[in-house]
């Protein structure tokens, strides 16, 4: 079996609960799909992880109880850009859309009882628009582009074992050349708690929960397959159903009209906002 097989396997029931939550959407089932997403939220899978989210001195996600975490990068670019990962990657975005609220609130939860809003906020802030200090002591082998004292370009909140990360770290690094003057590479597992305080803070200023969290002048672009949801008549990213989170005005970090490094990459639009000042 696989590396690809394995992850499907072990992600096949919460897979499954989404992609039916999806379907009763589509069909406008709304009974139906709060009974899924109750089921979802209310999963001993879930429950189990969230209660090691909480214990873990550092960031965890689900992608740590997969075979995929101790395989090559080879395998990890491979698997994100088949149709299994590209579909365990809509099914994640379709999940945020529809579950974006109750992640946020276990991620903010996860991140301790000392966690401070506004003062993780400021945080991030300093990190987006004047670099991260690397005389911090918890700062890994991992993390780069750090402790320059220079204002990043582009700053790429990552975890170290996420095929999307990898992905995104590809398009940035080999096809627009950033190098470490520009691009500023973040690895919150190197960062222990201070790690996932920066996560919920992300979470909190985007409505996004998953890696990678790109940044492009102090404002987020999405991940690498993802940006915001916006309805054709609604600017502010929450959709028609009205289940996407969407930040306080005072901590919003959206660049709403991206879709995410992929697609800003298809329509040439990345390259313009890497051009400017």
């Amino acid at each position: 079996m696989n590396t690809t097989t394995q992850l499907m396997m072990l992600q096949l029931p919460q897979l499954l609960l989404v992609a039916l939550a999806i379907i009763c959407t589509i069909a406008n089932a709304w009974s139906l799909q709060a009974t899924f997403l109750n089921a979802i939220k209310s999963s001993s899978l879930l429950t189990d992880l969230h209660q090691q989210h909480i214990a873990s001195p550092t960031v965890s996600h689900m992608m740590k109880s997969t075979p995929l975490v101790d395989a090559p990068d080879e395998a990890k670019l491979e698997f994100a850009t088949s149709f299994m990962g590209r579909l365990v990657a809509n099914i994640m975005a379709k999940e945020q859309e529809l579950l974006g609220d109750w992640k946020i609130d276990k991620i903010v939860e996860a991140a301790g009882n000392e966690f401070d809003e506004e003062k993780s906020h400021e945080n991030l802030m300093r990190i987006l628009l004047n670099g991260y200090d690397g005389d911090n002591s918890n700062v890994g082998s991992h993390s780069s582009g750090l402790g320059s004292h220079r204002t990043p370009k582009v700053t790429l909140f990552s975890f170290v074992d996420c095929p999307w990360c990898l992905l995104a770290k590809q398009l940035l690094q080999d096809e627009y050349q950033l190098d470490n003057d520009t691009l500023q590479i973040i690895e919150l597992e190197d960062l222990g708690q201070e790690g996932k305080h920066l996560r919920a803070s992300i979470s909190l200023g985007t409505g996004r929960t998953s890696m990678p969290a790109c940044f492009i002048n102090g404002k987020s672009v999405g991940g690498y397959t993802d940006g915001f949801f916006t309805d054709d008549n609604d600017a502010t990213g929450e959709t028609s159903e009205g289940f996407t989170f969407v930040p306080r005005p005072e901590v919003d970090l959206r660049m709403t009209e991206s879709k995410g490094l992929a697609s800003l990459h298809e329509t040439g639009d990345l390259r313009r906002l890497l051009l400017e000042r």
